[in-house]
């Protein structure tokens, strides 16, 4: 049977957030295990594809997951809308008496941990609290699909969408710049050289609704990359991205503008669960800020500390327009610089109206004028050639990975190349034969062999 062990050396992260190394989270015994299968934000695909075109590998690893911690129930949250795919998961399921298949609803965010937990089992984590205080452990289905593969982790699943000409999902190599991964797509530009694509078009990493602006499309796709949304510049979206990041914009705007009506709060996802999260609360705050240079007298809201950064009340809820997810981020971490004390004790019961609160994914589509575009992404194979591989050296939670190699070595695909030793963090491994051409604290550059 695989083993933590063997799972942290082929340096598996979740493949659907913040990178936490997998043989962490799996080292624990617990009563649910949960398989995030509900990619709830638009235009994202991938893990759909995963679960259809490699079934098998998926239900592989998921079983080594209920092995190793022993899980006396497991539930596949996917979005009831999927008929199809449902119907192929129960013909394939190798364990139907271990392996529950849920229908979920098709809202946002319902793949947010803490709310599919709710969704699925009726169970309310706290604030600040992990999944495994309501004895749950879950995990998306790309990091479930890398664990039953059992080799290093070397490649990335991405949906490229958005303003291109064929919506796709594909596999990459870890290191590949968006800007290869991005053309593989087509983009719609307004001049042919890809080169040039940043003087009319931006790229949101992630969905659009939890990603951020690519700073450079030159970047490259990390082991938590997992979709690459091209935009033209002037769309909604990215304009409302755009000021979103000018924090003094948006208190001044948020200052002048915010009158109270609460919407924010009444359809914060974490608020229906009971959480102290209150983003009018945040805003209203604002009133009291001085807005001087290096002096702003914000008081602290511990209650802030519970803010999911879903981005619901700010692109979809306020009325007005204004940025309230910014305003309560900006809040929460001032909060956890001050150290204050947030105490969710006996607040977690859902909101009576928790059914009649969600916010459907097609309201967003359509407030965030993303019906304009394909909403598909089949799995598509391509043969890479890319010109170099950029590999960081930290692309999870934890301590960044020590090289141990040197410019000059020639490596071999699944080749470790970097560690992190006893610490808390992922190994790393090249993804194609080639030779190392930098080696830096920050990341090891590979040019592939031809």
């Amino acid at each position: 049977m695989t083993t933590t062990e063997q799972i942290k050396e082929l340096g598996i992260v979740g493949a659907g957030g913040a990178g936490f190394p997998t043989h962490v989270k799996l080292g624990s015994a617990t009563e649910i295990f949960i398989v995030n299968a509900a990619e709830c934000e638009p235009l994202l695909h991938k893990d759909k594809e995963l679960l259809r075109l490699k079934s098998e590998t998926f239900f592989k690893g998921l079983v080594t997951c209920l092995d190793l911690t022993a899980a006396k129930r497991c539930i596949i949250g996917i979005k009831a809308k999927y008929t199809d795919l449902i119907a192929h998961l129960e013909e394939t399921n190798p364990a139907p008496d271990r392996i529950e298949i849920m229908g979920l609803r098709d809202f946002y965010p319902v793949g947010d941990e803490i709310t599919l937990i709710y969704e699925t089992t009726g169970r309310i984590v706290a604030p600040k609290a992990l999944p495994s205080s309501q004895g749950v452990i879950v995990n998306n289905v790309e990091t479930i699909y890398n664990i039953g593969l059992g080799t290093p982790l070397v490649t990335k699943f991405i949906t490229v969408g958005g303003d291109v000409r064929q919506p796709l999902s594909v596999e990459v190599p870890i290191g590949m710049s968006l800007r290869e991964v991005i053309a593989l797509a087509h983009p719609n530009l307004k001049a042919s050289d890809l080169s040039h694509m940043e003087d009319d078009r931006a790229v949101i990493i992630g969905g659009p609704m939890m990603g951020k602006l690519a700073t450079s499309l030159d970047e490259p796709v990390t082991k938590t990359t997992g979709g690459l949304l091209v935009f033209a510049k002037d769309h909604p979206l990215i304009k409302r991205f755009d000021t979103a990041a000018q924090e003094k914009r948006v208190k001044r705007i948020g200052k002048s503008a915010c009158d109270q009506c609460s919407i924010c709060s009444e359809l914060c996802p974490r608020h229906l669960l009971g959480h102290p999260i209150e983003p009018h609360k945040a805003m209203r705050n604002l009133m009291f800020s001085s807005f001087n240079e290096g002096a702003d007298q914000l008081a602290i809201l511990p209650q802030t500390m519970a803010c999911a950064e879903c981005n619901l009340c700010t692109l979809v809820s306020c009325p007005e327009g204004l940025y309230p997810a910014q305003v309560t981020i900006a809040s929460k971490k001032q909060a956890m610089a001050a150290k204050a004390n947030l105490d969710g004790t006996g607040l977690n019961k859902a909101h009576p109206l928790i059914d009649y609160r969600r916010t459907p994914v097609k309201k967003i589509m359509t407030r965030l004028a993303l019906d304009r575009f394909q909403n598909r992404g089949s799995l598509q194979a391509f043969a890479l050639h890319p010109q170099q591989l950029t590999i960081r050296t930290s692309q999870h939670i934890g301590a960044p990975a020590t090289p141990i190699v040197a410019a000059g070595d020639k490596v071999t695909r699944f080749q470790k190349i970097a560690s992190v030793g006893d610490k808390l963090g992922a190994e790393i491994h090249a993804p194609l034969d080639g030779q190392v051409t930098q080696v830096s604290d920050r990341e090891i550059v590979i040019t592939p062999f031809a």
